[in-house]
């Protein structure tokens, strides 16, 4: 990663991904904010699912590769879209997906881990 002056430069082979608890979702932190929020990029496996959650500022994502249901939207490759504070939603991949997400203040689990 080069920081020079505010601006983060993030090559493609930097930074690991990481497990987010969920089989067959990994994580790609670009960008963290104080609020615990931030920028990623979050990779899923065919068939994997993510527990059911909301961000209490909102979520915004882009589909850059793959298919996924995301709470009752099914979104593919080129697809936008934003999540208002507070609303609880699943999501699903049907086939291997890279998403670009934005999180003001993160992401809360409501659904327990089993």
């Amino acid at each position: 990663m080069a920081v020079d002056s505010d601006i983060i430069h993030l090559r493609g082979e930097d930074g690991p991904w990481k497990p987010t608890g969920s089989p067959g979702i990994d994580l790609r932190v670009l960008l963290q904010n104080a609020e615990g929020g931030g920028t990623a990029l979050i990779r899923f496996a065919p068939g994997s699912r993510a527990l059911t959650h909301d961000h209490p500022g909102g979520e915004e994502l882009y589909v850059l590769r793959g298919r996924i249901r995301v709470g009752e939207r099914w979104l593919s490759e080129g697809d936008y879209l934003m999540t208002p504070p507070g609303q609880p939603h699943d999501a699903q991949a049907e086939t291997e997906t890279l998403l670009l997400v934005s999180t003001p203040k993160g992401i809360r689990v409501v659904e327990p881990r089993t």
